[in-house]
């Protein structure tokens, strides 16, 4: 398994359009103190501690890995938001809360690692209805088909277009109210931090030059799919 932990050392969001999707969170749930959020596949807890320290709401937050569990605690812990938000592990697929508990729900960048159908399915399950759910992920703007293995993770990604996306939303018993593709700039900061990591690596003493190439080369090749095919793009869905 990479080394998320290390890739990810010079960023708080792992993903393209992050801090733009929690601008459009904010937007449209307009969160205050009696609002409950609730954070699928939170990662280093950025957006969680973004919103709960900005607006005061409640959030629970669910995240699997281990190491980002530990660093979203530290934040919660530094920035004394351990009374707003509630950590716990785990992912989306099956969330320890009750039916139509919350008033929005979210998943940056990784309904389509928990599970697309059963992420949304989820997401749907816990919010009351009127409440929203968003979901930002990786888009096909056309599928190439089957392709080489030069193309790593690429290649075995599956090809979903916003359309195909929507209709995943849509069959959770959802409504899609916005469709916002990011631009192209999104990937350039997401990588940005990435390339610092393997620039550190290189000049580290000792050096470790096959992690520096590793990265450098995964993002070289996440450029090439994303001038071909790849968007990323933030679905604000309602629940009836």
């Amino acid at each position: 398994m990479p080394d998320f932990a290390r890739i990810y050392a010079r960023q708080e969001y792992m993903t393209p359009g992050a801090a733009e999707t929690v601008r459009i969170i904010a937007d449209t749930v307009q969160p205050n103190e009696s609002t409950a959020l609730v954070d699928i596949g939170a990662g280093k807890g950025e957006a969680s501690a973004t919103l709960a320290g900005e607006f005061g709401c409640q959030i629970v937050a669910v995240e699997p890995f281990d190491s980002f569990v530990h660093i979203a605690a530290a934040k919660f812990w530094f920035f004394n938001l351990r009374d707003l938000v509630s950590l716990l592990r785990g992912d989306g697929r099956r969330l320890p809360l009750r039916d139509a508990s919350a008033d929005a729900a979210y998943c940056i960048g990784a309904p389509s690692i928990v599970g697309l159908e059963a992420a949304f399915r989820e997401m749907a399950r816990v919010v009351k209805p009127g409440g929203w759910v968003i979901g930002s992920d990786i888009i096909w703007r056309e599928k190439p088909g089957t392709l080489s293995e030069e193309w790593g993770w690429v290649a075995s990604a599956a090809q979903t277009t916003a359309d195909e996306y929507q209709g995943v939303i849509e069959a959770a018993g959802l409504s899609t109210e916005r469709v916002q593709i990011h631009d192209r700039s999104v990937w350039d900061e997401y990588h940005r931090g990435m390339l610092e990591v393997a620039q550190e690596a290189k000049t580290s003493q000792p050096a470790d030059i096959f992690f520096a190439d590793e990265l450098e080369s995964a993002v070289a090749l996440e450029d090439r799919a994303v001038d071909r095919w790849l968007d990323y793009a933030t679905f604000v869905a309602r629940k009836p």
